[in-house]
């Protein structure tokens, strides 16, 4: 297709791709946050260079990393390639399934100017009465969805694009079946460039498979570039400071706090954690939610606390 949306991943979003809002649940044109935005650079950097696109993405809460590696993959399918397959593939399959659900929505919404041929070949159709795969006939892909529990029922399929998704809670704490799983569902991806394979995860703690393959990415040992979002950069984790309420709040705060100051967090920022934190009974519980580095993050074990399938 000779048009910007071949190039511009952002502007197609913008212009053609609806998502759920977060307090309406109503449909909303898809506008980049500004760590979503730090994220592309990275994928497009991999991708304008030609290269197998790889990234594994350690996540703190609700600032749509899911979102926007799905809406990327769905831009690959839609605008730039055809035949290019993609796995979704998650903890629990009604994680997958609602990972997916982004896609429907994106589908239902997708301008009727940009669909060629047949509009009813731009929805989902089952694959060979598949309940796992479903294909759009006009870009002649398909879009699979497995779990971990589960990963086999579309291992025999084959895949240009893997979104691994709450990787550290797979293999319920066991590394070598975590790695096992990983490898049954995107070890067939070729290296080629624009195949993609994203491996994205909220942290649980350091015994993992999740983990070990942070550590190897940040020593520069896997083919996968991290990435990692502080919770500072997301832009909904602000409120407004008044002018009379400056010197109760700075007699509040505690030296972490403060510290987050004079390493250059903006004050609004700094107001909302002090807030938040009152939620808390410590500060490692709050790290664990909401980790400023990736030490924070992978400081304090979750699964005693948070069910990953509410969490997602």
């Amino acid at each position: 297709m000779n048009h910007p949306f071949t190039e511009d991943f952002a502007l197609w979003c913008r212009e053609c791709v609806k998502v759920s809002d977060k307090l309406t649940g109503l449909p909303v044109p898809f506008i980049l946050n500004a760590p979503q935005r730090r994220v592309l650079r990275e994928l497009e950097r991999q991708r304008r260079a030609s290269l197998p696109i790889r990234l594994i993405m350690l996540k703190a809460r609700q600032w749509g990393g899911s979102t926007l590696i799905q809406m990327y993959m769905a831009w690959l399918q839609l605008v730039r390639r055809r035949g290019w397959n993609s796995l979704i593939c998650s903890h629990v399959k009604d994680a997958s399934a609602n990972i997916r659900g982004m896609y429907s929505l994106l589908l239902r919404h997708y301008p009727d100017s940009l669909k060629e041929g047949v509009a009813k070949d731009w929805c989902f159709t089952p694959y060979e009465k598949s309940q796992n795969i479903n294909c759009i006939p006009a870009r002649d892909c398909r879009v699979a969805v497995a779990s971990a529990l589960a990963p086999n029922a579309v291992r025999s399929g084959s895949y240009h694009m893997a979104h691994l998704s709450e990787v550290a809670f797979w293999g319920e704490g066991d590394n070598e079946l975590a790695g096992r799983i990983v490898r049954s569902v995107a070890g067939s991806i070729p290296r080629l460039p624009e195949t993609l394979v994203v491996m994205e995860s909220t942290a649980d703690g350091e015994e993992n498979f999740f983990h070990d393959e942070w550590q190897r990415a940040v020593a520069g040992e896997s083919d996968k570039t991290p990435v990692f979002v502080p919770w500072h950069e997301i832009e909904i984790y602000r409120r407004e400071v008044g002018e009379g309420e400056r010197e109760s709040l700075f007699r509040r705060m505690d030296a972490y706090e403060l510290d987050l100051l004079r390493s250059g967090v903006p004050l609004e920022a700094v107001a909302w954690y002090s807030d938040k934190r009152r939620e808390y009974p410590t500060h490692e519980q709050m790290m664990a939610e909401y980790p400023g580095t990736p030490e924070e993050a992978f400081s304090a074990a979750r699964s005693e606390r948070l069910n990953p399938v509410d969490f997602f």
